[in-house]
């Protein structure tokens, strides 16, 4: 803990050094993240490298009292994720105003996170946004729906979506 702070305090003094040193303690969990938005790794990495730059240029704002840095940085990468596919031309979907089931009991959270990234590679990007908000991070969808700028049931429609593309490869590969 105590080297996490001597790094911010240090990367806060410009020192490029432990900028990198920084980078590279979070790169592996901070990939993981930008995988759940996106199925292309180059993709992820450029959306990974914009949310670090915006860890290295608002660092004056992080308060070590409210909480862990790690905690604060994840959120402005996931963010800056957020960020960019909001700016994507969104298409015209179907809303769907039925309920969605809870995340409770979801295989979502019973599978490796390789497999889970498998399964996520078979839907569009927005769809993969919902998912992963809801699913993995625990957005509820009155959340998801500020963050993406889209109406509730345009989110249920996107969680709707998930559930018949990937049910029949869960029932084909996992649920035997």
């Amino acid at each position: 803990m105590e080297e996490i702070q001597q790094l911010v305090r240090d990367c806060l003094a410009n020192n490029r050094l432990s900028q990198e040193r920084l980078y590279r303690k979070f790169y592996p969990a901070l990939f993981l993240l930008c995988r759940k938005f996106f199925n292309n790794p180059e993709e992820a990495v450029e959306v990974l490298n914009d949310g670090m730059l915006q860890v290295f240029t608002q660092l004056s704002k992080y308060d070590a009292e409210k909480g862990a840095f790690f905690n604060w940085a994840y959120t402005v990468v996931r963010n800056t994720a957020l960020d960019r596919i909001r700016l994507r031309k969104w298409p015209e979907s179907q809303e769907l105003e039925e309920d969605v089931g809870s995340t409770q009991n979801n295989i979502l959270s019973k599978l490796a996170w390789e497999d889970i990234y498998k399964l996520l590679d078979n839907l569009p990007p927005t769809t993969r946004a919902v998912c992963s908000l809801f699913y993995l991070e625990g957005f509820s969808i009155r959340d998801i729906s500020d963050k993406l700028q889209q109406s509730p049931g345009t989110v249920k429609w996107h969680l709707s979506e998930t559930r018949s593309k990937l049910k029949p490869i869960l029932e084909q590969h996992y649920l035997k």
